[in-house]
């Protein structure tokens, strides 16, 4: 079998075991045993998370509350922001590629960035803050945005694990205003969420980190008034095998979805989204592997194999499909990884 080479990069926490940053490593695949090179290193502050953009990559400090704009060709540092605090943990593209809106956890706010403003560099744009709580005592005594999506050009989808709701946002001259809000069950902690289509219907999946499931909405597909419409289906737990902290959830390109299950170590494949077209559909937990590691924080796919960001173990997992199971073939060393992204190195 010809070997494939894959660039992988992954971001990581300051530890113990090493400083905060990226790694970028160019992995051979296809023969035994699967190699792996270190091509580049940049040392950052707490890297919490990595967006490709048109001319890069933005990368987030979560304690630092700061953003790097980096060359992932040189993996040097071509800009920077003070993001203001607030413990910023995810962000995202808008579809023009200008605008970067980040969730901010610790402070439950959104605020949204002009990567380069008049060639004048990353400048803020807007900032809102949210109110709200809910019923776990410790992880919800606030607002806590987690993570934002873009459902068009100018509306966000932002899921706030603190107050128990998927808020939605709108970024116009004004800034950025709430709109309206699709909640959640009482102690769901809203973390990730995927939105696609399914025949006639829009289909919105969100994790809950904090109960242990995902739940379904779905509308009739083509409307434009985002907040509205939504029917909740009943929700599912995330893991067969017991209780877990859902983390990552992204699709997959055969139409399923993979969610990382912290406190199992494992990874689901659900399945059913097809059957939403009817009301009486749901997802549903078809297969279920181990990850190599307890807390999985982050998952992407390629297609041949699952990449898994271990936090607590500090690696970054390939796992690979065989015909007695899932197996980890490759194992990349990232202390306090955080985020993993294919062919960006």
């Amino acid at each position: 079998m010809t070997s494939r080479p894959i660039p992988v990069l992954a971001s990581g926490y300051t530890t113990d075991s090493g400083p905060g940053g990226l790694t970028t490593w160019l992995v051979a695949t296809g023969e035994e045993p699967t190699t792996a090179e270190v091509t580049g290193e940049l040392v950052l502050g707490d890297a919490s998370w990595v967006t490709p953009t048109p001319s890069g990559l933005a990368v987030i400090g979560e304690r630092d509350a700061h953003l790097w704009l980096v060359d992932p060709s040189r993996l040097s540092i071509t800009a920077d922001l003070d993001l203001g605090g607030g413990l910023p943990c995810h962000a995202a593209l808008d579809p023009s590629g200008r605008l970067l809106a980040i969730a901010h956890y610790g402070s439950g706010e959104v605020s949204m960035i002009e990567l380069d403003r008049w060639g004048d560099g990353p400048q803020q744009a807007a900032r809102i803050r949210f109110e709200g709580h809910g019923p776990v005592t410790g992880r919800q005594e606030s607002a806590h945005s987690h993570q934002v999506t873009w459902l068009d050009r100018t509306h966000l989808a932002v899921t706030d694990l603190g107050a128990d709701l998927i808020r939605i946002l709108k970024f116009g001259p004004a800034g950025l205003e709430q709109i309206g809000v699709i909640e959640t069950p009482h102690g769901f902690g809203p973390r990730h969420l995927v939105l696609t289509t399914r025949g006639t219907r829009q289909v919105l999946v969100v994790d809950g980190e904090l109960s242990g499931e995902v739940l379904i909405f779905t509308r009739a597909a083509g409307d434009d008034v985002w907040a509205k419409d939504w029917h909740p289906r009943t929700p599912v737990p995330a893991s067969a095998h017991g209780r877990s902290q859902p983390s990552g959830l992204i699709p997959t390109g055969g139409g399923d979805l993979l969610v990382a299950n912290r406190m199992l170590g494992t990874v689901s494949v659900l399945t059913g989204l097809d059957a939403l077209t009817t009301w009486s559909g749901n997802v549903s937990v078809s297969e279920e592997f181990d990850c190599s590691g307890a807390n999985p924080r982050d998952i992407t796919s390629d297609g041949d194999r699952v990449w898994v960001a271990q936090q607590d173990d500090g690696v970054v997992v390939g796992m690979v499909r065989t015909p007695d199971g899932w197996r980890a073939d490759v194992r990349l060393d990232r202390p306090g990884a955080t985020h993993v992204l294919l062919g960006t190195a």
